[in-house]
């Protein structure tokens, strides 16, 4: 099918459509991950500003837990009951044939099918029957249906199933847009036989995002550190890995606090209370009461960041909070993105690979930011305006219907 030859800019009024534009928004919102629901709010608020005539739909994992205003779909449909062990029995093969024609049903509606930011091109705790299917899935029937497929600064790699990646690299080269939020990304997806010339690498869309108040920290005050807690049990969930972060993050804290620093915990999915839970048991006490387990957005990660003077985590958008505030971070990386980002922001020389923590490193890296603190702030809040510029820059030029 020929795809419509219409120029729109979303910083621009469409100057050749009498229909609104129509415009998907699809991902793995509603899982309980906030920088995946952050990433759709970020652009979902900015197409509605820049463009107040597109019609904005979602499609995601979950619609009964996402926030969006608007028509939600789902991005599969489930059996249930017997139909469900009826459908496990026949490996799956009648809820794979519903949810193709289900696909090619929900896009006859819509122009455009966008992917806004979060980590698209990677199997983190994933099957090929789970994301990477979907995600080829939804990229073909839109091709099939003549809607224009765009990936708009996401993210990429590792992909460490081979079919996992074969699925993920055939969405890929099926995209009319596809923007990168790091160079990592761009050229991992080089890497695995995917054509990136033309591709570009943009901030990520959560940097869209409004931050909160944030008052200079007072001099001479105690200082504290946020530290970001993840349900980590590596790529392929693994409990002796789980164990030895979760001891680690406790050694972390009481060092923390031997030192007289206080002490702010940050997490960036709901699953990751869990894991909060586990560190407190090995210190012996519980490290936050009931009436602070409200965090359940990156704006509630914000605001804790509001009262940090430095943060230490791995979920990269715990790390993205954190800059927004001003604040610097050190990196525990399970992925190249984190060791991207703080690079972007920065901070090159403050990561670490999350599986071999150097504490003794870890602790002069503290020593280092809260001592020059302020110098590091700066650096920090200049790189993210700029960073902010940048995105918005990009997006206003991006034609959404445009041959590219």
């Amino acid at each position: 099918m020929t795809i419509p030859e219409v120029s729109i800019a979303l910083g621009a009024a469409p100057t050749h459509r009498a229909m609104p534009l129509r415009i998907a928004l699809i991902g793995g919102f509603g899982i309980g991950n906030f920088g995946n629901d952050a990433s759709l709010e970020a652009v979902t608020a900015f197409l509605r500003a820049e463009r107040p005539d597109a019609e904005l739909s979602c499609i995601c994992t979950t619609p009964s837990k996402t926030t969006f205003a608007g028509p939600v779909f789902a991005a599969a449909l489930r059996p249930k009951g017997v139909w469900r062990w009826l459908d496990m029995a026949l490996l799956r093969l009648p809820s794979l044939t519903v949810n193709w024609f289900y696909s090619l049903w929900v896009l006859r509606r819509f122009d455009v099918i966008l992917f806004p930011g979060t980590g698209v091109f990677d199997d983190f705790s994933d099957t090929p029957l789970g994301w990477p299917s979907r995600l080829l899935r939804w990229s073909l029937a839109a091709r099939l249906r003549g809607v224009r497929l765009v990936f708009l600064s996401v993210g990429a790699g590792p992909i460490v199933n081979p079919v996992s990646r074969f699925l993920m690299k055939s969405a890929a080269k099926l995209a009319h847009h596809r923007s990168y939020r790091d160079t990592d990304s761009r050229t991992f997806m080089q890497s695995i036989g995917v054509d990136e010339a033309a591709s570009s690498v943009l901030p990520d869309v959560a940097f869209l995002l409004p931050s909160p108040p944030s008052p200079p920290r007072a001099a001479g005050g105690k200082v504290t550190i946020g530290v970001g807690v993840m349900k980590y049990s590596g790529w392929r969930k693994d409990d002796k890995i789980y164990e030895n972060y979760v001891a680690t993050q406790a050694r972390l804290i009481r060092w923390l606090e031997e030192q007289g620093h206080g002490v702010e915990i940050l997490v960036g999915q709901t699953n990751d209370w869990h894991a909060v839970h586990d560190i407190g048991e090995r210190l012996g006490r519980s490290l936050v009461d009931a009436s602070r387990q409200h965090m359940g957005s990156l704006h509630d990660v914000m605001l804790a960041c509001a009262s940090t003077d430095v943060v230490v985590a791995s979920r990269y958008h715990v790390q993205i909070a954190a800059l927004q505030l001003g604040r610097p971070v050190i990196s525990l990386s399970y992925a190249p993105k984190n060791d991207a980002l703080l690079e972007q922001a920065g901070l090159q020389g403050f990561s670490q690979d999350i599986n071999q923590v150097d504490f003794e490193l870890l602790t002069r890296q503290l020593e280092i930011l809260t001592r020059e603190h302020e110098h590091y702030a700066a650096i920090v809040a200049e790189r993210v305006s700029a960073m902010r510029k940048r995105l918005r820059d990009a997006l206003a030029e991006l034609d959404l219907l445009g041959d590219e």
